[in-house]
């Protein structure tokens, strides 16, 4: 199977990226309502409508309405706790990420449909490339500062022990793969350069 062109293995991955961009928009959507989920039992707790023991972490029955008189009892169990210095960095991260990756998904469907076409030294090609390796460096970069943020925050607040040293460490595979798409942003540019040039002497 060729590797370009229609009916090639570029056209079965536009069918994958085109996949992974609708399973992105859900995962877009569940953040977004597990956000207005969370602000709203925050807003219940601060109400005295919801017991703030079920953000607490550990396991139990939280009290749902008024002490005494038909209370509504839900139990519980979250060792980890649920308590905002936790979860408002671990949804800021999943909203980076996702919405990171949406881009991502759609610049590389741009690009192999142009794969697809024959025609992969073009001029938005290089600019596809380009804005993927910055917003792949943007996601990481926004990882270590959300995760330290989220240190301090525990340590300021209180929570349950984070594995730091696991959490901060340097993912070497995603730098490496920035510098190398820093260098194809690179070949395409030239390529469309040396393209264009040919045609134009033609």
């Amino acid at each position: 199977m060729k590797a370009l062109g229609k009916g090639s293995i570029a056209s079965i991955v536009r069918v994958g990226l085109t996949i992974a961009w609708y399973v992105l928009w859900v995962a877009a959507v569940c953040v977004l309502v597990g956000a207005i989920s969370y602000g709203v039992v925050l807003t219940l707790i601060a109400n005295g409508s919801i017991d703030p023991a079920l953000l607490q972490g550990g396991a139990g029955n939280a009290d749902l309405g008024e002490q005494g008189g038909g209370n509504f009892h839900v139990t519980y169990d979250q060792p980890g706790g649920g308590t905002w210095p936790v979860v408002v960095p671990a949804l800021l991260i999943a909203g980076v990420v996702v919405a990171g990756s949406l881009i991502i998904v759609w610049r590389l469907r741009k690009l192999f449909d142009s794969f697809s076409s024959g025609e992969p030294f073009q001029r938005e090609n290089a600019t596809h490339l380009r804005v993927i390796w910055i917003t792949m460096l943007a996601i990481e970069v926004s990882r270590y500062v959300l995760l330290a943020l989220t240190g301090i925050l525990l340590a300021r607040f209180g929570g349950p022990d984070v594995d730091a040293n696991y959490q901060l460490a340097i993912d070497f595979s995603t730098w490496g793969s920035i510098l190398i798409l820093i260098v194809l942003a690179e070949v395409f540019r030239e390529g469309a350069r040396l393209k264009e040039e040919q045609e134009l002497t033609i």
